[in-house]
């Protein structure tokens, strides 16, 4: 029994309409299926598309996007492929007016189908997520050497809590709950202010480095490749899509189109907490004299 574990990402376009995300999903699937990924992750909204009305777009309805997901977990299933998939959700909830509450989720599936549970967004855009921040948790993720426990972190999550006087997410999964792994699904805002997209470019490398090294677990983070309300765009995507430890791209892919991505781990490694090693440890064995890290 080999002792890697496979992680990959798909950066797809997550668009405003619901067969088209299915069959972009269903591609991603495919791939993963040859590369013998372990588990997939998708970007934020990558199913229902990131709209406010995602739930009545259009037509559609909650059911449809039930629907809709239960195709795609089902063709992961068949390929024995383990999928994190970003997407809105409608959970039952009697204190909201149509019976259910709009919940931005990453929600994770073994690769034998099985439900492991979700993670909700808690650093909300209160006019797209609709919902309410609840309690920060982790999901045991199936294995069949062993468990190990990721967190799901959906956008603002990664880098929104200080902007916001709150603590860092990433850090406080890894600090206070002991993630092995944070699966980062995100969909930013891009392509219409340029100096917005510049100042927030330079924001999401940064947070997602600095908090890389100062977490020291593998960090899978996806983003959309067409713009936050799904329509088509040939730019840059709002944060890069790759594979980080200890703040080094292990991957990075190009900024445009889809894009799919994979890094082995050691899993003896992931669960025994033993990723963690400062990037420049080659030289500080051989320059125990320098100083000045954080």
């Amino acid at each position: 029994m080999t002792d890697v574990i496979r992680f990959a990402g798909a950066q797809i376009a997550c668009t405003d309409d619901l067969e088209t995300n299915v069959s972009n999903i269903k591609k991603a699937i495919d791939w993963a299926q040859v590369k013998e990924v372990d588990y997939l992750l998708t970007p934020e909204g990558s199913l229902s598309g990131y709209i406010p009305d995602w739930d009545s777009y259009k037509g559609r309805t909650v059911q449809d996007v039930i629907n809709a997901e239960a195709l795609v977990v089902a063709y992961a299933k068949d390929a024995k492929v383990g999928l994190c998939l970003g997407t809105m959700w409608a959970e039952d909830d009697d204190r909201f007016p149509k019976g259910y509450r709009k919940e931005n989720q990453i929600r994770f599936y073994s690769k034998t189908g099985n439900f492991l549970g979700s993670t909700n967004k808690h650093h909300t855009i209160t006019s797209y997520d609709q919902t309410v921040p609840s309690e920060v948790t982790l999901i045991d993720m199936e294995d069949s050497r062993q468990n190990f426990w990721a967190a799901g972190l959906i956008c603002n999550d990664f880098w929104g809590g200080p902007l916001r006087g709150q603590p860092s997410l990433p850090m406080f999964v890894t600090d206070n709950l002991n993630a092995q792994v944070i699966f980062h699904a995100t969909n930013g805002f891009r392509g219409e202010l340029p100096n917005y997209d510049d100042i927030t470019d330079a924001w999401h490398e940064g947070n997602l480095r600095m908090l890389s090294y100062t977490c020291g677990i593998p960090i899978i983070t996806v983003d959309n490749s067409c713009k936050m309300n799904g329509f088509p765009y040939e730019g840059k995507t709002s944060s890069a899509s790759g594979i980080l430890l200890n703040g080094v791209w292990q991957v990075k892919v190009p900024r445009t189109g889809t894009q799919y991505f994979y890094y082995d781990f050691n899993h003896s490694d992931i669960i025994n907490f033993a990723t963690r090693k400062h990037p420049d440890q080659d030289i500080l064995d051989q320059r125990p004299d320098i100083t000045g890290e954080m």
